[in-house]
């Protein structure tokens, strides 16, 4: 709104031309959704459900708590459904608004918080939403999402390794795009398990989009530069960016090791479809590997596995788990030898603490970003 209504303010007084501004509007909004966040998320999370704990099956039939599930169980969950309402009127006000281009993106923004109401309804079910249920309606939020960024017409897109621009068409950008946002919302779902882990590492991701839409796509010289084609339209996302980020920090505050809030399905998808969109908006569909390696090792091989699992079984090839005793075949320790999420993995069997897993699962993260910049961006 304020970008909308800068042409008219900036005659009453000079220095309302600011409001036109990307930077101020992205320092702006982050600043506005940190302080919202930070001052009424607690107030409103004694309204929220509790934490009930998760249970998993080992391969003795025995229910046992997945790690950290003792220590989460009875504080409240679903952070992300008053953290997005509190953000509604920091979009209102701080999201630039460019006329009718405007009705496609407030079907992106409205597909987000879809993405966040069907978290925090899990959440809030006595019996959790099953498999098939979530993953037919992220399908659906993720393909009317990318068909919203496309505007339902041919797609311009970049590639690595390549200097050549790719023109895709709506029917085959938005099954494809669609299939990238369905795979940013679960993973980033997948790796909320231990105090901080996903908030950091998705700030981290959140952070890097900012830098790569506004400094890099956004920016004219740049883009020339990178031999990267010109986006007008990446800064208005890099602010959309920012909202989240500054949102996202403020959440953390209360999320640190020892958390007394957990932002939930409601908070962990919505953040991954923020992170998808964002990615998208760059205009290549690769970035998303540059900007959030961790959070895709930590919680898509874990979704690989059970695709491959759930075809082999369909095909007639069970792969089972090894019995007490017996030796696994070379197939079994390929499949069972690694826990997905893969910070369970480092915590029941490489013994870390839960704040090593933080700490060294950011700081990979931080090494990788930019070898894979100039791997994918950079060598072209």
């Amino acid at each position: 709104m304020f970008y909308f209504l800068s042409d008219w303010l900036r005659a009453v007084w000079g220095p309302f031309r600011l409001l036109s501004s990307h930077v101020v509007m992205m320092g702006g909004g982050a600043l506005c959704a940190a302080f919202l966040v930070w001052m009424f998320l607690p107030r409103l999370a004694r309204r929220l459900p509790v934490d009930r704990g998760k249970q998993v099956k080992t391969a003795s039939g025995a229910a046992e708590a997945v790690a950290g599930a003792a220590a989460s169980a009875g504080k409240p969950t679903g952070a992300g459904f008053p953290l997005a309402l509190l953000l509604l009127p920091v979009l209102a006000c701080f999201f630039p608004i460019y006329a009718w281009e405007s009705l496609w993106d407030m079907g992106v923004i409205l597909c987000v918080y879809l993405c966040m109401l069907s978290g925090f309804l899990d959440d809030c079910a006595a019996v959790p939403w099953g498999g098939l249920k979530k993953g037919l309606f992220d399908a659906a939020v993720s393909l009317a999402a990318a068909f919203c960024l496309c505007h339902g017409q041919m797609m311009a897109t970049w590639w690595p390794f390549t200097r050549a621009e790719v023109l895709m068409p709506a029917w085959l950008y938005v099954p494809v795009a669609g299939a990238l946002l369905f795979g940013a919302i679960n993973t980033t779902n997948c790796s909320d398990g231990i105090d901080g882990l996903a908030g950091l590492l998705t700030l981290f991701s959140l952070v890097a989009l900012v830098g790569l839409l506004y400094v890099v796509v956004g920016h004219s010289t740049v883009a020339d530069y990178l031999l990267i084609p010109h986006s007008n339209s990446a800064a208005k996302w890099a602010v959309f960016v920012s909202i989240f980020a500054g949102a996202m920090g403020a959440y953390l505050w209360y999320n640190c090791y020892p958390s007394s809030l957990l932002m939930g399905d409601a908070g962990s998808r919505m953040f991954g479809m923020v992170i998808g969109v964002a990615a998208l908006a760059t205009g290549n569909l690769c970035v998303i590997l540059v900007v959030a390696p961790m959070i895709l090792v930590n919680g898509g091989l874990g979704l690989v596995k059970l695709a491959v699992l759930r075809v082999m079984r369909l095909a007639g090839h069970p792969v089972l788990r090894p019995a007490p005793g017996e030796t696994p075949t070379r197939l079994q320790r390929l499949f069972f030898s690694v826990t997905f999420p893969l910070h369970d993995h480092c915590r029941k069997t490489l013994k870390w603490s839960g704040q090593q897993v933080v700490i060294r699962f950011l700081l990979l993260q931080a090494l990788l970003l930019p070898v894979l910049f100039l791997l994918f961006i950079k060598v072209r």
